[in-house]
């Protein structure tokens, strides 16, 4: 079975970064994020992550945004980590992002970066798609409600050194933990976590299952978690709006035992999306999680 981390990617950052070469100025005044965030360890067939709740956003990067932080934030998945917490002490484990989404987004495609966003020569690997020319890359150029984050062109080298910073090591560690998953016990499921803004257009579903339209993974599982949370009354569409990005696509391979479902949670179910912080509704959510975790685990 192929590698999870493409060679494609590697092969780029190595025409970039030339080995054993000291920085040059704009790399050195990046900052370099937290590791990603391993609890738990393998031995149960379901994995849970969080890709986009971290909360470490660059100096460096703030100031050179035209937006305030609070705006920054806005793509946050806040607390999802922490509302995680019950469902990883049933035995799973649990990885996160330390680095927000708006940094770097590991839910694109290493080169699916907006070019216009770049000044001088790009290189020939580049890959954006329509996501991308959009605004919303590995390296966004945009924020909530279309605004624009920078208020110059970025050198193509800072994008870079986001993807060898945070993009590659969240990828080189997820494909770890599920290939030892999968090594152990055959097959290996990952709940990919996230939440999501209010979605009126949807009729306000309290979760979204993405499953690529039944691509990524087996039926069974979907429908698990669409009963289970379904009898605790809560609200479930399935791939509207929302029907998984790049991790549930890359990792879901059900002819190869691994399961990939995208979990989506209205956020306004766990706190004030104004204030960004937590009201009474996160115990019951993070114990609604738990509850499903336990579902699955017993189906596998």
């Amino acid at each position: 079975m192929k590698n999870f981390a493409p060679s494609l990617i590697r092969r780029g950052l190595s025409r970039i970064f030339a080995p054993d070469t000291a920085q040059t100025p704009q790399q050195a005044g990046l900052a370099t994020p937290p590791p990603v965030v391993v609890v738990g360890e393998v031995g149960l067939p379901v994995v849970l992550a969080s890709p986009h709740s971290g909360q470490y956003y660059p100096a460096p990067f703030v100031h050179a945004s035209r937006q305030p932080l609070a705006v920054l934030r806005s793509g946050e998945d806040s607390f999802v980590e922490e509302l995680a917490a019950p469902a990883q002490a049933l035995g799973p484990p649990l990885l996160y992002a330390t680095f927000p989404r708006v940094y770097c987004d590991v839910n694109r495609a290493a080169w699916d970066m907006d070019p216009r966003m770049f000044e001088g020569p790009l290189p020939a690997f580049l890959k954006p798609t329509h996501r991308a020319l959009s605004g919303l890359g590995s390296v966004p150029r945009i924020v909530a409600d279309n605004r624009a984050i920078y208020r110059t062109r970025l050198p193509f080298m800072e994008a870079a050194t986001r993807i060898k910073d945070c993009w590659m090591p969240y990828h080189g560690t997820l494909a770890q933990v599920l290939q030892a998953t999968h090594a152990r016990n055959g097959m290996a499921l990952l709940l990919d976590l996230h939440s999501m803004p209010d979605a009126p257009e949807a009729g306000n579903p309290d979760f979204v299952l993405g499953d690529g339209h039944g691509v990524t993974c087996p039926e069974r599982y979907v429908a698990c978690a669409e009963n289970t949370l379904g009898a605790m009354g809560f609200k479930t569409l399935r791939n509207t709006p929302y029907a998984g990005g790049y991790i549930t696509q890359h990792y879901g391979r059900p002819h190869d035992g691994f399961y990939a479902l995208q979990l989506e949670m209205r956020r306004s179910l766990y706190m004030d999306v104004t204030t960004r912080t937590k009201t009474q509704g996160f115990a019951a959510l993070s114990t609604a999680l738990a509850e499903l975790v336990q579902a699955l685990l017993a189906l596998t």
